[in-house]
């Protein structure tokens, strides 16, 4: 067990929604960066309980058991610092091949237009995941055998639900990723301040 309560950290309850957990974070944020005057022991406290509840395995690993799973952790804000440093990256790439002027770029605003479209993309891939495992789970409770034999296609059909199901745990993280990647953007007044959260990620 562990004393660390992100929770606690962020001023939500147990039960909070996704939602609130981003706003809570977003405002703690703010006053507590280092570079606006903040404690950096408290800064990085708020980062891993927003990286912790963010990511629903190890939110659910927290609740059930107490522990705070600090690899899982840091795998999702790697994760997360990667989408942006590709994104961020690839902008910059843009910009230059276009001939545009780098000082006139609003690099945050594109960013977060790019990775709000991302996730509409995957709230959709999500949706049509779920559909499909209901619709496979449906038609399995009507393929009967008259007999006590093998049933081949309910075992296919099985298959099939558990593929789906895996495919839905993993958009649903690129989801989680994706929201977190908005939120983080939105915690950058500029580009410099993210070019310098891009260069200190782990």
């Amino acid at each position: 067990m562990t004393e660390f309560d992100p929770y606690l950290l962020l001023g939500v309850t147990r039960n909070a929604t996704v939602l609130s957990i981003k706003t809570a974070y977003r405002q703690r944020v703010q006053t507590a960066h280092p570079d606006r005057g903040g404690d950096p022991t408290v800064f990085i406290a708020l980062v891993k309980a927003f990286g912790l509840l963010s990511d629903p395995e190890t939110r659910r690993i927290y609740d059930e058991t107490g522990i705070v799973d600090e690899e899982g952790i840091r795998n999702y804000r790697r994760d997360v610092t990667k989408i942006l440093a590709d994104m961020f990256d690839a902008a910059v790439e843009t910009a230059i091949a276009t001939g545009l002027e780098l000082g006139g770029v609003d690099f945050v605003s594109q960013m977060t237009a790019a990775v709000k479209v991302g996730l509409a993309e995957a709230k959709t891939g999500l949706l049509r995941a779920e559909r499909d495992i209901r619709a496979l789970s449906e038609l399995r409770k009507r393929i009967r055998r008259r007999d006590e034999r093998q049933n081949v296609f309910a075992e296919r059909l099985e298959a099939q639900v558990a593929a789906r199901t895996e495919q839905r745990a993993q958009v649903r993280r690129k989801v989680a990723l994706l929201e977190t990647a908005i939120v983080e953007l939105g915690n950058y007044q500029s580009e410099v301040e993210l070019i310098l959260a891009l260069d200190a990620a782990p």
